[in-house]
């Protein structure tokens, strides 16, 4: 039996864009918009960020919990019920002590930041005889300086910085989304034309 309906699965990636440029041109109009409305009220967003992760890790504990019933009389039953106990229980601590949840996640971001520079650094190091190498030694020091920074201007700079990091990834992917969507429609006006 063959069905005949259109489905994005059985076309390539121009033809997908060119397909669905509206809704990436209004998706990322949107992006850009709460982007923006990220970064004027960091202390918002990073607080929302804060809470969608407590909840993300309460329901994911909770259910990790009576996953591991599942797994009585076998030998990982008390490691699951324990990581799941552990998940749950941290997520309910940022649920009920937001503002130190933040803390905690903006101490997890400049030790990524840190470990990402020092590879990053490692990286260019390695390359250094190739073209191009400095930039990737530059990219690492930002990362370093940023993952210093963070944690020299703990605990105030909790309270921004998770915010201002969804706000600018925010307004990158969406003016990405809209730049994508105008090529799209570029290729398309070139197409009718020809």
């Amino acid at each position: 039996m063959t069905s005949n309906h259109d489905g994005f699965l059985n076309i390539g990636p121009a033809a997908f864009v060119t397909k669905m440029r509206k809704g990436i041109l209004w998706g990322g109009v949107v992006m850009i918009l709460l982007g923006i409305a990220a970064i004027a009220a960091p202390l918002l967003s990073s607080l929302v960020v804060e809470l969608m992760v407590g909840w993300l890790l309460t329901v994911s504990g909770a259910l990790a919990v009576i996953g591991a019933f599942s797994l009585r009389g076998t030998g990982v039953f008390a490691w699951n019920i324990g990581a799941g106990l552990v998940t749950l229980m941290g997520g309910l601590l940022m649920l009920s002590y937001p503002l130190e949840g933040l803390v905690a996640l903006t101490v997890l971001v400049a030790v990524i930041l840190l470990i990402t520079g020092i590879v990053q650094a490692i990286f260019a190091l390695w390359v250094r005889p190739a073209l191009g190498w400095a930039w990737a030694a530059f990219s690492a020091l930002i990362s370093i300086a940023l993952g210093i920074y963070i944690f020299v201007a703990l605990p105030e700079a909790s309270a921004v910085v998770l915010g201002l990091m969804v706000g600018i990834d925010f307004v990158s992917t969406g003016t990405a989304m809209v730049l994508i969507a105008r090529s799209a429609a570029v290729v398309q006006r070139n197409i009718r034309g020809a």
